[in-house]
């Protein structure tokens, strides 16, 4: 057997087990590519209101104040750059998946197992979460 025989029966095998998965009937389903579409919005929707919490108007309205640019955190508690914002925002995410891990580890459908991991997990993201912020309070004065 040559060379393309093989590339295409790997191919065909490859791919029909991609439509048989729980994947690939969703993504084939014409029902879902509405429901893709809501969630792309709905994911939009989250990243728009985590700049917002963030303080992107505030990084943008302070953007032209000089020196600003200089270091990755601005040491103002009045003043703040997109980069501290940005690690703003990686801090909040971080935190809500925290959260969303521990409502994950108090639902009765879960195995015990998979609900320690999800409570250690939390707890460990929490933790990280508000490092972040501790550490950046400590560094602007605030």
């Amino acid at each position: 057997m040559g060379i393309k025989k093989r590339v295409e029966s790997a191919a065909t095998k490859l791919t029909s087990r991609v439509t048989r998965s729980d994947i690939g009937r969703r993504l084939s389903n014409p029902a879902s590519t509405t429901s893709l579409k809501n969630r792309g919005i709905e994911w939009l929707y989250l990243l728009a209101l985590f700049l917002l919490l963030a303080g992107l108007s505030n990084a943008i309205s302070n953007a032209g104040v000089a020196g600003i640019n200089l270091s990755p955190i601005v040491a103002n508690p009045n003043d703040q750059n997109v980069t501290e914002t940005i690690i703003i925002m990686f801090g909040y995410i971080i935190g809500a998946l925290g959260g969303y891990a521990l409502y994950l580890s108090g639902r009765q459908t879960m195995r015990a197992r998979s609900a320690e991991m999800f409570f250690v997990f939390g707890i460990a993201l929490l933790a990280i979460a508000l490092t972040v912020g501790y550490y950046i309070l400590s560094l602007t004065g605030a």
